[in-house]
């Protein structure tokens, strides 16, 4: 009987150990690194609306080609920073993606929204955000629709989580530019209060308004989705 309870408890032992040292099953971050760009400092864009994975999220893209128009969710592998007019509104502030060639331009799509789902319910530690170089030329520089940003300025990013279609009650707000500063190089900002979602929504808003509507270009670049610090 002896025997018997020391093999039991042998077994339990090893078993518990087993698991202690089993890999953490974590949420698979978004690096876009599995996006195919047809090529060097260029997007990946659909040719009609529809989604994209990367990691365990799930992305939309409006895409209308015929019209030149996209919106949402597009990736790039864009490294410099020149800025001629709207079509290099894809690039990075920086340059670049956080890591590895592939990151995302995030633009308002004003055909509806964009939400962007996980494939079960987790908590998001983070991701890291920069502007792009559209918003950051129109706030550093002035454009044809405003000067640039003075102190009492802003440009703020808001990400709200939901779950089962319910929205949670936290959200993260980010300042991609405030007064006469903007944010340039790829800065982290933790989710993780948002609490377990199964889906994200982003929205810019901002100081710079007419008629209801933001000025400053609503775009900003973001990677690794899902990434802790």
């Amino acid at each position: 009987m002896k025997k018997s309870f020391f093999f039991v408890a042998a077994l339990a032992l090893t078993f518990a150990a087993c698991n202690q040292n089993a890999p953490e099953q974590g949420l698979k971050v978004a690096d876009f690194e599995n996006i195919t760009i047809a090529a060097q400092n260029s997007e990946f864009k659909l040719d009609t609306t529809g989604t994209f994975t990367s990691g365990d999220f799930t992305f939309k893209q409006t895409a209308m080609p015929s019209s030149e128009y996209y919106s949402c969710n597009v990736v790039t592998n864009h490294t410099d920073t020149e800025f001629k007019n709207w079509n290099d509104a894809w690039k990075s502030a920086i340059g670049g993606a956080h890591a590895g060639k592939n990151y995302v331009t995030w633009n308002m799509d004003f055909y509806g929204q964009d939400t962007i789902t996980l494939k079960e319910a987790a908590i998001i530690p983070g991701f890291y955000v920069t502007n792009c170089i559209y918003a950051y030329k129109s706030i550093t520089e002035g454009d044809a629709y405003e000067e640039a940003f003075k102190e009492g300025d802003e440009f703020l990013l808001t990400i709200r989580g939901s779950l089962n279609g319910t929205a949670v009650n936290n959200e993260v707000k980010f300042y991609l530019a405030k007064d006469t500063e903007a944010v340039k190089d790829w800065t982290y900002v933790d989710l993780s209060e948002l609490g377990k979602v199964d889906a994200i929504t982003f929205s810019l808003t901002g100081t710079r308004t007419s008629y209801g509507y933001l000025n400053t270009p609503a775009y900003f670049c973001f990677d690794d989705l899902g990434a802790k610090k």
